[in-house]
């Protein structure tokens, strides 16, 4: 069983096998796998969904701005 966490209304992540997965809505944004985030192409969308992915990617590897990613 999958256990989903929201950070904020439709802004959620949840842990699937061995990634975690933030989604907006019903869009997968984001995922990290083996310490490897990958977010998903033309994402973020939104400034609302920029500010999640990034609440998002400082509660699990440290980053808080998704730019500073290497891609």
């Amino acid at each position: 069983m999958k256990t989903v966490k929201f950070l904020a209304p439709n802004q959620c992540y949840f842990f699937s096998d061995n990634k975690i997965v933030f989604q907006s809505y019903d869009t997968i944004v984001c995922t990290i796998e083996n310490g490897k985030v990958q977010i998903t192409e033309g994402q973020p969308q939104s400034n609302t969904t920029a500010k999640w992915l990034n609440r998002f990617l400082e509660l699990h590897v440290g980053i808080n701005n998704y730019k500073n990613i290497d891609k």
